[in-house]
């Protein structure tokens, strides 16, 4: 017995010790998701009297900068940006040189570091953190306020940078797109903001959506708000400013080959009119014809055109609004031709108040509605009326709907003529209503407008358009058959009456079109009728 107790003691022990061998196995623990933080800095934050060379910032842990270049700016601007060290490896502390015989005296600065501070190990940002010192007996203690609106959206976008330039000599409507600003700060979680630190003067005051994070306005990929009066600082006021996508100066693509009667001319801005011609020199018997056509999802223009051209290059120009943008050259191929395609939308369910579209890839040039007939699911024949929309090459057909129905909507050869004199073959479609109970009506009254035109909105909780009003003279908008869910509720003030909503422009001193929301959702149940007042000012 004794052998074998010896045996089970020595197993006993042997598991132990194996057990005790696995504890604390390391396993990398919890994702550090904690930004780094400011220890000190010397001379300390916030000092008077900066007469130093440089100045030291620690931190309590490894950080990095990331893009420093573009990210840290002083206010007031330096002819020369202090020299960050190190300034591409990791460290819990660096350097500022800024030798005092490169700043101004009695002069207030702010290093704003952006987003460029973040630790090392798993990139936390410190966001917006900034150094202010003084070279004079005082620190600049004047500021501003306000909020951060956008034109359109209900709600602004984060992080906007809001921006005061100092209006002295070297001052133009041009130095928001070239140079860094005076003062900068930023919007908060409630869109409002506060520039610390300035100095009395005049100022410019602008928001910009810096996508870039340069400190700078480009128009292609940023949006700006602008305040058209001069600021007098000090001042007791607060300022309130809407973000908006600028007027961009129309510039055109060379044009690439789609099929062989077919190119595509890409373009930025927002073309007036737009016209392309060709100026390669053709033959007198030559009946030369084309077509333009804004590609449906993408800023391109369309270009069609008949017949072919034997050429090894064909050169054109591009207009907007008359003038001369650019003159353009392609070298055709003789690639596939492009025969007549329709496409339905929508594609099954169908809104009572909703038109059937039929889209052609093809310029559409004729159409025979004798060849068009509409049948409810009884074979009954349904009365139609038809538009055809030659700027989006889509055909309309409208017919009165009523619940749970399907109807066929046929086309017989002939139907549809394209630009090449190209028919269509037999086609059928079939749609189909909900039932009223599905849905729910909104009746609403709004108090407050001042003037007319209006365009009357119901968005969703991401904006997307879902029904869209037009009064001339009535506050009283009728959103019927509403799917169930959660709206808001906007007005538009067109005030150029081109029934849709206009963005601003920034070199003419233009201001959006006036957007107005809601603040209180709209929650709408099926089989439910709302009647509801409002008022927005």
């Amino acid at each position: 017995m004794k052998p074998i107790i010896a045996s089970i003691l020595s197993l006993i022990f042997l598991l132990t010790l194996w057990s005790c061998a696995q504890r604390g196995r390391p396993d990398g623990g919890p994702k550090d998701k904690e930004p780094p933080q400011f220890l000190s800095s010397k001379p300390a934050n916030y000092s008077i009297n900066y007469n130093d060379e440089s100045v030291i910032i620690k931190f309590d842990e490894f950080v990095q900068l990331n893009n420093p270049r573009q990210q840290i700016i002083v206010s007031p601007p330096l002819a020369d940006k202090p020299v960050i060290t190190p300034s591409s490896t990791p460290s819990k502390e660096f350097t500022i040189e800024m030798p005092r015989d490169s700043l101004l005296d009695n002069t207030t600065y702010t290093i704003n570091f952006g987003t460029s501070i973040e630790d090392y190990n798993e990139a936390n940002v410190f966001p917006y953190f900034k150094y202010v010192f003084s070279t004079g007996p005082i620190l600049d203690s004047l500021k501003l306020s306000g909020r951060v609106f956008d034109a359109k959206q209900r709600l602004p976008e984060d992080n906007i940078s809001v921006v005061l330039y100092q209006l002295d000599s070297t001052y133009s409507d041009s130095t928001v797109f070239q140079s860094p600003p005076t003062y900068i700060a930023y919007t908060d979680s409630t869109s409002a903001f506060t520039i610390e630190n300035i100095k009395a003067g005049s100022y410019k005051l602008f928001a910009i959506k810096d996508k870039n994070a340069n400190y700078t306005f480009e128009s292609d990929t940023d949006k700006i708000g602008f305040l058209t009066d001069t600021i007098q600082i000090p001042t007791q006021k607060t300022y309130d400013l809407i973000v908006f996508k600028d007027f961009i100066p129309v510039e055109v693509n060379r044009p690439k080959q789609i099929s062989r009667l077919q190119l595509e001319f890409g373009y930025k801005g927002q073309p007036e009119s737009p016209e392309i011609k060709l100026i390669s020199k053709l033959d007198d018997s030559i009946n030369f014809q084309s077509r333009i056509l804004k590609h449906p999802e993408k800023d391109t223009l369309q270009y069609w055109y008949k017949p072919y051209i034997d050429k090894d290059s064909l050169l054109f120009t591009f207009k907007n609004a008359g003038q001369l943008i650019d003159t353009l050259e392609i070298n055709p191929k003789q690639i596939e031709l492009d025969s007549l395609r329709l496409s339905q939308s929508p594609s099954s369910a169908i809104g009572f108040f909703e038109a059937l579209k039929l889209r052609a890839n093809t310029p559409i040039s004729a159409i025979d509605t004798s060849k068009i007939s509409v049948l409810s699911q009884d074979s009954t024949k349904i009365n139609f009326s038809s538009r055809l929309k030659s700027a989006e090459n889509t055909l309309e057909l409208n017919f009165e709907k009523v619940e749970k129905t399907s109807y066929n909507i046929n086309l017989l050869p002939g139907a549809i003529t394209d630009f090449y004199e190209e028919t269509n073959d037999t086609i059928s479609y079939r749609v189909s209503t909900a039932s009223y109970a599905d849905f729910g009506n909104l009746e609403l009254s709004v108090d407050g407008i001042i003037t007319f035109p209006v365009i009357g909105e119901l968005v969703d909780q991401d904006g997307k358009l879902i029904k869209s009003l037009y009064n001339t003279n009535s506050n009283t908008f009728n959103f019927r058959y509403i799917s169930p869910g959660t709206y808001y509720f906007r007005l538009i003030y067109d005030t150029n009456k081109n029934g849709v909503w206009d963005s601003g422009n920034y070199l003419e001193s233009k201001q959006p079109e006036v957007v107005l929301y809601e603040p209180k959702p709209f929650e709408i149940r099926a089989f439910f009728d709302y009647v509801q007042r409002i008022s927005l000012k």
